[in-house]
């Protein structure tokens, strides 16, 4: 008897336990986005707008820029890019998991130009070359944000920011909503966002035919035990009560955070707020699909001229 138990949990530390701290030392690792040009090539996600984005590319290529970085509250060194027009007003531009700023925000960083904002693209914590330093899916970098938020506000003459979050960018600035400053912050901007790490590495489970029942019980209390992460903290549960204007974009043929989860976050928010559906947009591509469309809808929502 004893030894049919002993092959149990035998079979329970291989197939269970053992995976779940392969998952978790694997999520919550250091990872470094492909860079632009690997991104855009033929056979590659973001190959549809390669015009587009080497477009912007040239055009804030021209722009002066400055390195910029900054310390987290927990000691981390953050890096970034300033794109300063000497405006009154900054947009601060989070990109996602395992990506790197120019490619989620090539075609936004231009245009919030154009339209009149100095532009902070930052890199999140974990994902400089060479890093070591643990991502945090948002739970982390929640505070990461509200750092780069004070030091836009901290540059002289600048008034208000606008954060622009994607996927986990999003998250990340939806965590961090309740931490920033109502009245200098004008609005975020949540570009197809998930609500929960939870319910996203339980899609990425189902996704992978992974039994998710299984393993995410222990991914979730190593994280907390090791990595002092709640996964279940939901971004709706922070929007709910923010002040800040919400805008919203989201795809329909989103097939990494559902474009229900979108509609879902963008039902609890308690702000003023818009939705910006992009049909037949994929994961993070909703406003590259329609540029001239998303960027209208986004700066009416501004309360700025359109293409201005």
């Amino acid at each position: 008897m004893i030894w049919i138990l002993l092959a149990l949990i035998g079979c329970y530390a291989v197939f269970v336990f053992a995976p779940s701290v392969v998952a978790v030392l694997t999520i919550f690792r250091a990872k470094p986005g492909d860079p632009l040009d690997r991104m855009i090539a033929p056979d590659a996600q973001f190959a549809p707008y390669r015009k587009d984005i080497l477009a912007a590319k040239e055009r804030l290529d021209r722009l002066s820029r400055a390195p910029v970085s900054i310390r987290s509250r927990d000691g981390v060194p953050l890096s970034g890019e300033y794109f300063s027009g000497g405006f009154s007003r900054t947009a601060i531009l989070v990109h996602g998991y395992r990506t790197d700023p120019a490619v989620n925000f090539t075609v936004q960083a231009d245009v919030f130009f154009r339209h009149g904002y100095n532009v902070l693209l930052i890199r999140q914590r974990g994902h400089e070359p060479g890093s070591r330093v643990r991502c945090g899916l948002g739970l982390y970098e929640r505070y990461d944000v509200a750092a780069w938020n004070d030091w836009a506000l901290s540059q002289n003459g600048v008034r208000e920011t606008v954060l622009y979050g994607i996927s986990m960018g999003a998250a990340s600035i939806g965590f961090a909503a309740g931490s920033l400053d109502p009245e200098r912050t004008r609005a975020l901007v949540l570009d197809c966002g998930y609500r929960s790490p939870d319910e996203q590495i339980r899609l990425d489970c189902k996704r992978r035919n992974v039994p998710a029942f299984l393993l995410m019980p222990w991914i979730r209390l190593l994280a907390k035990l090791f990595l002092k992460l709640d996964l279940r903290a939901r971004t709706d549960d922070v929007l709910a009560d923010t002040t800040i204007p919400c805008f919203f974009l989201h795809g329909t043929n989103d097939r990494t955070v559902p474009f229900e989860t979108g509609r879902a976050v963008y039902a609890r928010c308690g702000a003023g707020k818009a939705f910006f559906t992009a049909d037949g947009a994929g994961h993070t591509e909703a406003f590259l699909s329609d540029p001239e469309k998303a960027e209208n809808a986004l700066f009416t929502f501004l309360g700025e001229e359109p293409n201005s």
